[in-house]
């Protein structure tokens, strides 16, 4: 913590300009070697300055100096905006590296900031989840996060388990029983009120993982059912190829696109039936079971002009075995169409009837698949999608559930559970986290963050 880093924030790619972040107590010390002479910086106010390599000019940067601890990190930051050469940023990198600074670790920044109470814990992994955002669902519930709304509503929880707790550990060592007994029926409510909320929170992770990592969908059906004229038609552009004879996908063929905003991830597969040609058609059926088996969504195509074979209804069987939410298709609509005949357990089962050619049903499929991720349900707005924010609410959860049942018992038992499922309270906004824990939470940052 006493080091000064350094280390290009605006990422490797090529563009006009470039910001290079330094943090800490010497960080306003190696920016006046770089300019060659000491000068008085004003906070928060860019300042048009050249930066030397010796006595030979690097550059003409814009830069800016946030004094501690009114900066990002807490620290004094001093931020460059400068050319985006790539030799411009290395050669900068090493100058400040030579005159005492040293290159930051992944998410080194975002560490100092959460060691000196700039941010918790969930709000510093909803920075991770912010930049990663690929879509306006997933941007949205960064935001949401970061605002600081689940980390109040944990907060809450915490404040109310932790006075419990004292009002019954100071009753344990009430040996001469002068003060009044608490009632069960008040220690219920109370652990149950929490316990209501963190149920209520753990419950939307279902759905706030799907918004963060994406919805897998994996689109199968028998050979020549449509699936790669499907998946050319929800991606609107020809990224599978499409052909009158049966079989021509033999492996599994993704693509990723936007669907109101939600991140869908489509997996086309090869067609299955009761017998594979070859050896290469064998292996790419078991690759079709593996994405049925990885997806979050099936999407069973069909062949709307041709009765229903006994390969698909072979096929359907497999597919409930997944226990997976299913949308069955019903493909070539723009041809000639046989009556619905599908098998008698697929009532109450979303069927959109789709033409690829025509564009029929196309958006109608896109809102089924979203539909879910679109209608979540919240927590005052709250939904969790981090694995180790769930993880943690899980382990709390069950400890308060071990905690109503000893409550008419009261004791030490009751008191332990209830401190329990405090710690992962407090280990969730990081007041509680283990160094090593903590090293690898930040490693997943990106450099410079």
């Amino acid at each position: 913590m006493n080091d000064t880093i350094c280390a290009v924030s605006t990422g490797p790619v090529s563009a006009a300009v470039a910001v290079v972040r330094m943090s800490g107590p010497q960080a306003l010390t190696i920016l006046n070697r770089v300019v060659l002479h000491a000068r008085t910086w004003q906070p928060r106010v860019q300042t048009f300055c050249t930066l030397f390599d010796g006595k030979e000019v690097l550059d003409k940067a814009l830069v800016t100096f946030f004094q501690a601890p009114h900066s990002f990190t807490g620290e004094d930051v001093v931020e460059l905006a400068v050319h985006g050469s790539s030799y411009i940023k290395g050669r900068l990198l090493e100058l400040l590296c030579a005159y005492g600074a040293r290159p930051a670790r992944r998410g080194e920044f975002s560490q100092r900031a959460f060691m000196h109470g700039k941010m918790d814990l969930i709000e510093a992994q909803a920075v991770c989840d912010l930049i990663a955002s690929g879509n306006q669902a997933a941007h949205r519930l960064a935001i949401h996060t970061l605002d600081g709304k689940l980390s109040a509503r944990l907060t809450q929880l915490k404040t109310t388990l932790a006075e419990l707790l004292a009002q019954i550990e100071v009753r344990l060592d009430d040996v001469d029983e002068e003060m009044t007994p608490l009632g069960a029926d008040y220690i219920t409510q109370q652990i149950q009120s929490v316990l209501t909320h963190i149920k209520a929170l753990a419950q939307t992770f279902s759905v706030g993982r799907l918004i963060k990592d994406g919805l897998k969908v994996a689109l199968v059906g028998v050979p020549n059912s449509g699936k790669s004229s499907l998946l050319n038609a929800l991606v609107g552009f020809d990224r599978a190829i499409v052909s009158a004879q049966s079989g021509t996908t033999r492996d599994t063929v993704e693509e990723t696109l936007d669907i109101n905003g939600q991140k869908i991830i489509l997996t086309d597969t090869a067609g299955i039936r009761d017998h594979a040609v070859d050896v290469a058609e064998q292996e790419g059926m078991r690759r079709s079971v593996r994405a049925m088996e990885k997806a979050d969504v099936i999407v069973w195509v069909t062949d709307g002009s041709l009765a229903l074979s006994e390969a698909e209804r072979t096929l359907w069987q497999q597919i409930k075995e997944q226990h997976k939410r299913t949308l069955i298709v019903r493909n070539k609509m723009d041809r000639t169409v046989v009556p619905l005949d599908l098998p008698a357990d697929t009532q109450g089962f979303v069927i959109v009837e789709v033409s690829c050619k025509s564009g029929q049903g196309i958006q109608e499929l896109k809102n089924a698949l979203v539909k879910d991720m679109d209608e979540a349900e919240t927590v005052d707005g709250i939904l969790i999608s981090n694995l180790r924010h769930y993880e943690a609410l899980l382990r709390a959860q069950t400890d308060l559930e071990e905690a109503l049942l000893q409550v008419n018992a009261g004791g030490e038992f009751l008191a332990e559970h209830i401190r329990k499922a405090l710690f992962y309270l407090q280990d969730l906004l990081g007041e509680v986290t283990p160094d090593d824990v903590l090293g690898i939470i930040f490693s997943k940052f990106c450099m410079g963050k």
